[in-house]
């Protein structure tokens, strides 16, 4: 167990037990809230695979904060976990234990709710200072512009492993984040290679594929195997490497060898121009005016091409209505970097959802 404090004032209105757990990592949190704003008191982390459940390491957290700020009550638990959640429990994606709130709330004595991890991360973007340059970088229009935040709705889009769609709308003077299975909405194809990526794709799967086999890292181990299959591709130099790696592990590499290899970095351009498609379809849909969120670490991770030569921008501002392209380029673009963000989204969802 890892564990990181961060300064020393514990006033606060509300202290909140906050999870994110995934298949590789589980990181607990305690975060204050005053006023609305939220903050990291102290983060433990914990590798998924050493431990088959939460609530010992709850527990013992738990007994490392009192120790440190004596006569604080902690006032709720939310944790996010990678899965789907129904009754308070979450049976984990990729790990071999699983979530329950009704077993956790009875193991510490504290009120707590189970939500999904890409909720979570729709809950932590009200929690973001879109100018804070640590937070989030801004992506300017083709016009070299900003636009201003303004309205009631929020989307996001994440594409990790999968494809994460969610909105939040403001009500009451707090934004709700809702879930959405949009990344298995229909993939649109748009240009020659697109047609003949969904085709190759399309052979893979019994019906027609949805936009996450594209736009996600499965997209991306899609298009290289694309270009093995259908474009010629010589499995020499680091294509041997990426090519004996398994699907899942293709994205990291590609994406590693995109700096040096114009092949790789083409890959990397193709599933970021399908990424923009995708976003700017859905903007059609939401009409985010208050911003258009993308998370997840691969767009973290590669935000130098998203931004070159306004790729992701040039195709989010794609349309074949002339009169919605100048309302596509109102919408403003925003890249998560705090990774912290599902921490955040944890308690806010807390004090949201379980103070109402």
């Amino acid at each position: 167990m890892e564990i990181k404090w961060f300064g020393s004032n514990y006033d606060y209105d509300t202290l909140i037990l906050s999870g994110d757990i995934g298949g590789t990592n589980a990181n607990l949190a305690l975060v204050g809230e005053k006023a609305g704003k939220y903050t990291i008191i102290v983060k433990c982390s914990h590798q998924s695979g050493e431990i088959d459940g939460l609530e010992k390491p709850l527990n013992d957290f738990i007994i490392l904060i009192k120790q440190k700020i004596p006569g604080k009550s902690i006032d709720l638990c939310c944790i996010s976990a990678a899965g789907p959640v129904e009754n308070n429990y979450c049976p984990l994606t990729n790990c071999n234990w699983n979530v329950d709130g009704n077993a956790i709330e009875k193991a510490i004595s504290i009120k707590t709710l189970i939500i999904n991890d890409f909720l979570a991360i729709g809950y932590g973007i009200p929690t973001l200072d879109v100018n804070n340059p640590a937070q989030i970088t801004k992506l300017k229009t083709t016009s070299g512009t900003y636009p201003d935040s303004k309205g009631n709705t929020k989307a996001v889009v994440g594409a990790g492993t999968g494809l994460g769609v969610g909105f939040l709308i403001e009500s009451g003077g707090k934004f709700r984040a809702h879930p959405s299975e949009g990344g298995h909405s229909g993939f649109a194809a748009y240009d020659e290679i697109t047609r003949g990526l969904k085709a190759y794709v399309t052979e893979e799967y019994a019906a027609h594929p949805g936009t996450e086999p594209f736009v996600s890292g499965q997209g991306i181990a899609n298009i290289f195997n694309f270009y093995k299959d259908k474009k010629n591709l010589k499995i020499e130099g680091v294509f041997k490497e990426i090519d004996a790696a398994p699907d899942e592990k293709k994205p990291a590499l590609i994406s590693r060898y995109s700096g040096e290899n114009s092949i790789c970095k083409e890959m990397m351009q193709l599933f970021i121009s399908m990424y923009g498609r995708f976003a700017g379809s859905l903007s059609v849909i939401f009409l985010p005016f208050s911003g258009m969120y993308l998370a997840g670490g691969i767009v973290t991770k590669n935000e130098a091409l998203f931004i070159e030569n306004d790729l992701f921008m040039k195709n989010f501002e794609q349309n074949y209505n002339p009169n919605i392209r100048p309302l596509l380029k109102k919408i403003p673009v925003y890249i998560i970097k705090d990774y912290s963000i599902s921490l955040y989204g944890a308690a806010n969802a807390a004090v949201t959802l379980m103070q109402d």
